[in-house]
């Protein structure tokens, strides 16, 4: 996404202004600041994305801690739980349980394998995941155009971010590049975690989407695409030599620079439908 979100959406008309103030305001908070151009300073009044702490806790074992948006939580806490690895994407939770800045979710999992999962600190992002890789056997492909379509709406969708310029975007989509869910939060892990977890709390069946998110595709992003069962990830940002290979051994495609009508395919060229193939 672009660094000029503020001077971008000052260019936005009235009507457009009209319709941010219709969202609800749990992902920010009005501010002062001062702003400093070439040919003045002023104090203007901006919105600030609010950035808020809460601790999952699996079978009433504390397992992370995470620094999100206030909003989605269960969906947050569903979509880490799947691609994570902890559980599978069909398998049944029991209700996840909200409790003040404290997430409660009970799984059929012991201590011992809880233990089991490696545990990853990579760009910036904490990852849990088995050492062996799921590897993707869905028979779903893209076009190209889907790609560019679904990848996009990320402007268009990501009404905090216009708001903000400080919120990451994510979307499940068909094989069309149609959106099926999409979610905003501060963290691109989190915005990943909520979107899929909201497509499996409404039934989707992942191995027949794509995800596309905002930011660069890293290795821990890859690995929750993989997790979750889905056959392709994309971005318009870059990736890294990790993500690749995971995305190989894995099966899935990984589609970076996705920006007009140009993208890179650096794994799963089959999953891509040219006229070659």
């Amino acid at each position: 996404m672009s660094e000029n979100w503020y001077s971008e959406r000052n260019r936005k008309t009235q009507v457009f202004r009209k319709e941010e103030d219709d969202i609800s305001s749990p992902f920010y908070t009005p501010m002062k600041c001062l702003e400093i151009t070439d040919n003045s300073k002023q104090h203007i009044e901006v919105d600030v994305i609010i950035e808020e702490r809460f601790d999952l806790f699996v079978n009433n074992i504390h397992i992370t801690t995470f620094f999100a948006s206030p909003q989605e939580l269960e969906e947050l806490a569903l979509g880490f739980l799947v691609c994570e690895g902890f559980i599978e994407p069909d398998t049944k939770v029991d209700p996840i349980k909200i409790e003040d800045r404290s997430v409660f979710c009970e799984i059929g999992i012991n201590t011992p394998e809880l233990e089991e999962l490696t545990h990853l600190e990579r760009c910036g992002t904490t990852s849990y995941r088995k050492d062996v890789v799921r590897h993707n056997n869905s028979n779903t492909q893209f076009t190209p155009d889907a790609i560019i379509r679904a990848v996009g709406q990320l402007k268009e969708v990501g009404r905090i971010w216009h708001r903000t310029g400080g919120a990451h975007t994510s979307i499940i989509c068909d094989k069309h590049g149609e959106i099926l869910f999409f979610c905003e939060d501060v963290g691109r892990a989190c915005s990943v975690d909520k979107v899929v977890g909201k497509a499996l709390m409404n039934g989707t069946e992942l191995s027949e989407c794509a995800l596309v998110t905002t930011g660069r595709l890293a290795s821990t992003m890859v690995s929750k695409a993989v997790n979750a069962g889905i056959p392709l990830i994309a971005s318009k940002g870059a990736t890294v030599r990790e993500a690749v290979e995971l995305a190989e051994e894995a099966g899935i495609a990984l589609v970076a620079f996705v920006r007009g009508r140009n993208l890179y395919v650096y794994a799963g060229e089959k999953r891509v439908l040219t006229e070659e193939n």
